[in-house]
């Protein structure tokens, strides 16, 4: 501090290299934006596993039940499988979200789903069948992607894992 004609000041020095640096790592960031992606990908692995579990109640509108015929004819057939399991296709499908036609990350792009051919059946149902949603997004979902996306550009990688 010094003081100059009866006043008292502050003499500051800017030196912006630290901040710089981390702007220029902040926009290399926002360039590639796969470990945001990877995030995503675990967390809709995760909601839709929880979608099964509870028979659709995740996506807001629980599942209606199998009709008494075909509920008789699976339990006999493909007994302990529960609601939309036979094979188990359909499932893995989405809570592993690996395969590769229907799931894709890029620098700036991401794509979840399935290419299972009979899921567009289930998701909007048939004269024959009740829609049951297996494709979603979670309620809270943008609101945490908005979050993750932040903390990955402001403080990178690990601060999402």
């Amino acid at each position: 501090m010094a003081r100059v004609q009866g006043r008292i000041t502050i003499e500051v020095e800017v030196k912006a290299d630290d901040v710089l640096d981390l702007l220029d790592k902040m926009d290399d960031r926002i360039g590639d934006m796969r470990p945001v992606f990877r995030w995503t990908k675990g967390y809709l692995e995760a909601a839709n596993s929880a979608n099964f579990a509870a028979n659709g109640l995740p996506t807001g509108q629980q599942w209606k039940p199998l009709d008494a015929e075909y509920g008789a004819w699976k339990a006999r057939n493909y007994p302990g499988t529960g609601m939309l399991r036979q094979t188990g296709r359909l499932f893995r499908s989405l809570t592993s979200l690996s395969d590769s036609a229907a799931n894709t990350i890029s620098k700036d792009t991401a794509t979840f789903g399935t290419s299972v051919e009979y899921a567009k059946f289930h998701q909007y149902g048939t004269t024959k069948m009740p829609k049951r949603k297996i494709v979603f997004t979670p309620r809270e979902f943008p609101k945490e992607l908005g979050v993750t996306m932040a903390k990955y550009i402001v403080l990178g990688e690990d601060a999402i894992i």
